[in-house]
């Protein structure tokens, strides 16, 4: 395990060599990230990041609360992703060694919106994940419209549950509707894209439809 500033913590699976030339970052629990590691071929390293503060961290500007008694979104995105491109993957990878030659940004729910916020902030990532993303969120697909990538990833991946448009909040029926606008953004730029439609609402089989997220970005 790896701890940077006394509050990240990131746990590595590793190919039984040690070595492999492709590196997945995933914003989850350690234990969850091994459930998907085992479901996905494990010739790849997989890191999972803990200890962030989802709504704020993840969060690309302010927003207020969408669940009653639930917190407001604090918009530290782009700090967070500071730390994690200036101080948490150069960590990761200084203990590697030899670093792998690709890299990946996954994430599910809040973590994936993350995920695609950050390709607009760095050019560090070769493929994206965003695994039932909220993509709901109040101008980000106008943000992903009026704005220009760092760089082309190679590959994005997005999924949702079939039932996650159901949603009893309002801004949240949206997210299929957005997410297909911000898909059809990136096809547009040439970025070679799927959109996969699971069965069930957003909290169904979690750590299996990230796995299918990256079986396919390993392809």
């Amino acid at each position: 395990m790896l701890i940077i500033n006394g509050k990240y913590r990131m746990n590595c699976c590793l190919p039984e060599n040690g070595k492999a030339e492709k590196i997945v970052y995933l914003h989850t629990a350690a234990d969850e990230a091994e459930a998907v590691w085992e479901m996905t071929g494990r010739d790849y390293v997989l890191v999972s990041v803990e200890g962030i503060d989802w709504n704020r961290d993840l969060s690309p500007w302010p927003h207020e609360k969408v669940f009653a008694g639930g917190e407001d979104f604090a918009g530290g995105a782009k700090d967070y992703l500071r730390t994690l491109t200036g101080q948490i993957m150069p960590a990761v990878e200084q203990a590697l060694l030899p670093a792998p030659k690709k890299r990946y940004l996954a994430g599910y729910s809040l973590g994936a919106l993350f995920a695609v916020y950050a390709i607009y902030h760095t050019a560090l990532f070769d493929g994206i994940g965003s695994v039932s993303g909220s993509l709901w969120y109040n101008g980000f697909s106008t943000y992903v419209k009026e704005h220009t990538l760092r760089r082309n990833p190679d590959k994005i991946y997005f999924s949702l549950g079939d039932k996650e448009a159901a949603s009893a909040r309002g801004i949240m029926q949206t997210v299929l509707v957005r997410t297909e606008e911000i898909e059809k953004k990136f096809q547009e730029d040439g970025i070679h894209t799927i959109l996969e439609i699971n069965r069930g609402n957003h909290f169904k089989q979690v750590p299996e439809r990230i796995a299918k997220g990256i079986r396919w970005l390993m392809l």
